[in-house]
């Protein structure tokens, strides 16, 4: 049964309960769920927070949305549901640092594994993202952080490692937490970051992993050093 949500954690409590009935079977595999208003009068809220529920749960591939059709469970939704709970238990408490070393170690390797398997979409999406960064580099730190999710993104995604893949999105939220100590970084440190970030990116590029895995491990032990 939907209850009424306190606004203490709205977003995170809606996407509680709608992770709570996938798991119960109130939506099949492949079911249209739904609409934005039918959930905000069942659960009570805005239209606003039910859409940035739905946004955690495609992130989380449990939900596919459709422009113009609506939104869909996934056809593996409880086995992506209890695969991310497992691996998030081990993330319970976990210090700053702690995350950080983990995401390092994944990361890295996401590099590694793009350095192998870049396929030519895959070089034309990183040819864009170098431009982007260049082109950009001056300008409001949104933008830059913008570009910088994407490079993250396209990196894990081209690693052709689902298993990794939903371990980093586990400790997603935390990350994005993160990257807010980024909003007053010196135009320096920006530069240093998007630089890092390029040396990954040519790595990948000359089909080199190793220097991609190492590019990459520099360029998160700087954004560690920073948020400290």
């Amino acid at each position: 049964m939907i209850q009424a949500i306190s606004r203490v954690t709205l977003t995170q409590s809606i996407s509680d309960q709608m992770l709570k009935l996938i798991k119960d079977g109130a939506w099949k595999p492949g079911d249209k769920i739904p609409s934005e208003n039918e959930l905000a009068s069942s659960f009570s809220v805005s239209r606003n927070s039910i859409r940035e529920a739905v946004k955690i749960l495609n992130k989380m591939n449990v939900l596919t949305s459709c422009p113009g059709q609506g939104t869909f469970l996934a056809q593996d939704a409880v086995s992506r549901i209890l695969s991310l709970e497992v691996i998030d238990i081990g993330y319970k408490n976990a210090s700053v640092e702690e995350i950080y070393e983990i995401r390092t170690l994944l990361e890295s390797q996401s590099a590694y594994w793009a350095a192998l398997r870049v396929t030519d979409d895959d070089i034309d999406e990183l040819n864009d993202l170098l431009r982007l960064s260049r082109d950009n580099e001056n300008r409001d730190i949104a933008e830059q952080n913008r570009i910088h999710y994407a490079f993250h993104d396209a990196i894990i995604r081209m690693s052709k490692n689902t298993l990794l893949i939903h371990m980093l999105s586990s400790i997603k939220a935390e990350i994005d937490a993160h990257h807010a100590s980024f909003d007053n970084l010196p135009a320096a440190d920006i530069t240093n970051l998007i630089n890092d970030q390029e040396k990954v990116i040519a790595a990948i590029l000359n089909k080199k992993p190793e220097e991609a895995r190492l590019a990459m491990i520099s360029h998160l032990e700087r954004a560690m050093r920073l948020i400290k």
